[in-house]
Formats: C-alpha cells, structure tokens, sequence
C-alpha cells in the first residue's frame, strides 16, 4: 500500500549546469501531473512524463526544478546607443545654459539601467543536459516514491486496526442477533398478558407472530454481507498497484450493510454496535481518501 502524499528532492551538476529537482505529490482522483519547466527544456517533457506515469497511477504530482549555469561565463555589455546620444545632446544644451555644470561620465550611464546593462553569455542546452535532467528527476521520483510508500505502511496499520474494531463487532452482532428470537418470544408474551389479564392464546399463534417480527427484523443476510466485505477489503489492502479506488469502494459497501442493519434491527444493544461500526467505517473512509 502506497500514499498519494510525498515529497521528493534531487540535485545533479554536468558540464554547464547545476539542476535541482523537487517533487510534490498529493491526494487525487487520476495521475496528474504538472510539471514547470522552462523554454528551452520543454523537450523533455514528454520524457518526463512517461517516466512518472511508469511508476505513479494516482496522485496530484508538482515538479519545480533550478536549474544553473555553472563556470565562467562571458560578460557581454548592452548599449543604448541611441539614449545615450539624446542624454549627451540634453546634457550639453543644458550645460550651455548654465542650468547643469560637468558633462555626462561613465558613472552618470551606469546607473541609468536602460543605457547599459552587462548580460551573461547564454549557455545552449544540449542533449547530455537534458540526460542529467532526467537522472535527477528520476533520483527524486526514487525518494518521492519511498515516501509514500512509508506512508502507506502507516496508512495499512491505521486501517488494519478498524478493520479489526469492525469485525469484533460483528462478532457481537451475530450474537445479538442469534439471541433476537427468544427475546421477541419473551417480550410478545409479557405484553399479550398484560392486555389479556394473564390468559394467553394459543401457542402456534404467538409462534407465527413470532416469526413475523424475527422475518422482519433478520439481518442474517447483510451480517453475512459484511462480513464478506471485511474479509474482501483485507485481501485488497494486501495486495499492490493501486487499490485507493476499490478500498473507497468497499468502504461504501461497509457503510451501506451497517445502515440496513441498522433499519431493520430494534434491539437497543444491537443499534449501539451498529452507531459503533459506523464511526470506524467513517474513518476507514476518510483514511482510504489517501491511498494510491
């Protein structure tokens, strides 16, 4: 069992640049994945892409990336030859008028940032850099996915505990229910006297009533049901891929057995186990919204 949550961080240094990768993947219906890339590396998408969809089937997954040029790089000035003329000639007139006094240096230029700026040498991306994008994504997709596996270890044990908690009292149910018969008997033959002033009819009477109400209330068949279920998500929590979907599925069934029986039974102590299953199943629900 693996999570839909996980974090993953790589780095990795070529020739001519440094690339940090990082990944973040949280709770979704499908395998989403937005990956933010610039320009020149959009070549590798596809790439990318395939590689994560090889190992997630679900999650929603962001993929940021740094990526630096590493060693000298030439420096190349950009000039505004054109401002620069029009900032002389403003500077001249002006001076000539008296209005300024000194004419325009190298210092007054820098600090104007449209007259000159110095840029870097760009670095073209190759294909070697595009191979070291792809091995620091797939050492970060490495960790991401150990994450969520370890916090789908936490995951099973937390839904192996209700699992259990919704067995037992199932176990209490069927015996709840197995006593129902006698119970009815009991009851329906307290209350017959109590109208009738202690005569009571003809016993093959109070047998059919008797079984009409046990008819009524019989929840054999969906303790059987739940069981089932139970049973069926163990084996599927067990087992690997991506379970989230039949898990959530399961959990449904669970929760519908619980209502029936819940409708159907009027014993106090029974309805009590069944607002008990309720809860766990509620949280073995909130709990599968995670699993992959």
């Amino acid at each position: 069992m693996r999570s839909m949550t996980g974090f993953g961080r790589a780095s990795g240094e070529g020739e001519r640049f440094r690339i940090t990768l990082i990944l973040r993947s949280v709770n979704h219906r499908f395998l989403d994945l937005v990956l933010r890339l610039r320009d020149e590396q959009r070549d590798a998408e596809p790439a990318l892409r395939e590689l994560f969809s090889g190992q997630l089937e679900r999650g929603r997954v962001e993929m940021s990336c740094e990526i630096e040029a590493v060693g000298q790089r030439r420096i190349e000035p950009q000039v505004d030859e054109d401002l620069i003329r029009a900032l002389g000639d403003l500077s001249a007139d002006l001076e000539r008028r008296e209005v300024v006094s000194g004419g325009l240096g190298m210092g007054d230029l820098l600090r104007l940032p449209d007259a000159v700026r110095l840029e870097r040498e760009a670095v073209e991306w190759r294909e070697d850099d595009r191979a070291l994008l792809l091995r620091v994504a797939a050492d970060a997709l490495a960790q991401m996915v150990e994450a969520r596996s370890l916090e789908g270890a936490k995951l099973a044990d937390a839904l192996t505990k209700r699992i259990d908690g919704l067995e037992a009292l199932r176990e209490d149910m069927v015996q709840l229910a197995a006593a129902l018969p006698a119970q009815m008997a009991a009851s329906l033959e307290q209350r017959i006297q109590q109208l009738l002033d202690g005569v009571l009819p003809d016993e093959s009477r109070i047998a059919q009533e008797v079984a009409l109400l046990v008819d009524r209330g019989d929840v054999s068949e969906e303790l059987d049901r739940l069981g089932s279920h139970l049973e069926h998500f163990r084996e599927v929590a067990a087992s690997a891929g991506s379970i989230g979907k039949r898990l959530d599925f399961l959990g449904q069934e669970i929760f519908r057995e619980l209502n029936t029986i819940g409708s159907k039974c009027r014993d106090s102590e029974l309805v009590q186990r069944v607002l008990d299953g309720k809860v766990l199943c509620e949280q073995v629900r909130e709990q599968v919204q995670n699993v992959e």
